[in-house]
């Protein structure tokens, strides 16, 4: 499952890579297109101001000449008014073409031939007023001059402004062949990429709908064998405790009627058959509290700790004074869970701690809380050192273990102690702890030195 999901997040991952590479190089080859288009239109901007300026020059010569035949003053006004119109179309063209430095020099030279051919008419205007058509020749020479360096200047911005729009005009075709191509290879490659993530996703849904039939089919498996687990529990409570009852009450009944002829031999062989009776019942007791915790067990409800060591204590009480053991206690907490289950718990460490005691030395049983985060919890899950716990640590002077046996410790059926070293048990206490932490959504951790002690913590989850 997370094999599939990796290669569906790495497929977005590259397509989104390549659609946002596509993305960018579209948009710059948009930019560089409307550079060009920009170009283009300034170009067709000069080159009609050109035109618009050539046709005012060749104008006002032609009035000029009118001007000079009539001697009429109105065409001198209109003159005038026409050399005064002509200089602000020089100023627009020089906004245009100010990144370009010849043409701003041509520019600068047909501002100033423009300059000094309509100064030249202003300053005789009175000369050609009272002079006949002999005295005024020099200055129509003057003028025609002039007029052919104002056009000589037009034509060289014409021709390089030509120039350049041919080359701007082919970048933009360009430019627009390759924006479209890559238009188009955009849509193809997103619509492939689309695609592709259309079936991986439909191959993800149906391989989800057939793990989620598997998954219904075992869970109706598992509720199966859950109600057989739970038939074979009640059987074991009732009919495989009844022979069992029945083997302790007919072999002390053995003892009591024959105590006076039964030889030593026959009354420990009926005694070993009472214990072995004895802890099989215990076993089975245990086993059905085991398969028990595995189905829910009502409401979770606040339970005050300090209630359920009183009612331990008190259930332990004789193995406690048999052992002069001393048990010191904090205050605990209240916690939300099973009353019952949490019962189980703490009787099930507190009877090993006095059980598992050193021979001659006083068992003492320390039993204290802290709220703390789960970074001891980092080895079984990094993100439990981010939540809050109630630790609760039970500590004693017994004889400990050996750590390499931690993992053996919780499972059914192991035993560290066996029974030929005085010490009784049927290996399945802590795998019942276990569980019981399990259902509480909590922890439990164990470490111990041999013939020192043994330390069990478990840790609950503050709501």
């Amino acid at each position: 499952m997370k094999k599939r999901l990796r290669t569906i997040v790495s497929a977005f991952s590259i397509s989104f890579v390549i659609m946002a590479a596509l993305s960018l190089y579209s948009m710059e080859q948009f930019s560089t297109l409307t550079d060009h288009s920009d170009a283009v239109d300034r170009a067709n901007q000069v080159i009609n101001r050109l035109y618009k300026i050539d046709n005012s020059i060749r104008e006002f010569d032609t009035r000029e000449r009118d001007y000079i035949l009539t001697k009429n003053k109105a065409y001198a006004d209109q003159l005038v008014a026409m050399s005064r119109n002509i200089l602000p179309e020089v100023t627009a063209i020089k906004t245009l073409v100010k990144g370009d430095s010849l043409q701003m020099q041509s520019l600068t030279l047909l501002r100033g031939a423009l300059s000094i051919r309509y100064a030249n008419f202003r300053e005789s205007i009175s000369l050609i007023d009272s002079s006949g058509y002999n005295e005024i020749v020099p200055y129509l020479q003057n003028s025609t001059e002039r007029r052919q360096e104002c056009i000589n200047y037009l034509r060289r911005m014409m021709t390089r402004e030509n120039s350049m729009l041919h080359e701007r005009f082919q970048a933009k075709k360009k430019y627009q062949q390759i924006t479209s191509s890559t238009i188009i290879y955009l849509i193809l490659i997103f619509g492939i990429i689309t695609i592709v993530l259309f079936m991986l996703m439909i191959r993800e849904l149906r391989q989800r709908v057939m793990f989620q039939k598997e998954l219904q089919t075992k869970v109706v498996d598992l509720k199966r064998s859950h109600a057989e687990l739970e038939q074979i529990a009640f059987a074991a409570s009732h009919d495989l405790q009844e022979p069992l009852r029945k083997i302790r009450i007919f072999g002390n009944r053995l003892l009591y009627l024959r105590k006076d002829e039964i030889d030593e031999e026959s009354r420990t062989t009926v005694e070993r058959i009472n214990n072995a009776a004895g802890r099989m019942q215990d076993l089975i007791e245990d086993m059905v509290n085991l398969t028990s915790l595995i189905k829910e067990e009502g409401e979770i409800e606040t339970v005050d700790l300090n209630n359920i060591f009183k009612a331990v204590s008190t259930e332990l009480s004789e193995k406690i004074e048999e052992k002069n053991a001393s048990i010191q206690l904090e205050t605990l907490p209240d916690l939300q869970g099973y009353p019952r289950q949490l019962h189980i718990l703490f009787k099930s460490l507190l009877d090993n701690s006095i059980k598992f005691s050193r021979a001659g030395v006083t068992p003492i049983v320390n039993i204290r809380v802290d709220k703390t985060n789960g970074e001891e919890l980092m080895d079984i899950d990094k993100q439990l050192a981010q939540r809050v716990f109630y630790k609760i640590t039970i500590s004693d002077n017994g004889i400990g273990f050996d750590n390499k046996f931690i993992a053996k410790m919780f499972k059914i059926f192991h035993q560290l102690h066996t029974e030929e070293a005085g010490y009784e048990g049927q290996g399945i206490g802590l795998a019942i702890c276990q569980r019981i932490m399990v259902n509480h959504k909590g922890y439990i951790t164990a470490h111990g030195h041999t013939e020192v002690g043994a330390t069990f913590k478990l840790f609950f989850p503050v709501a």
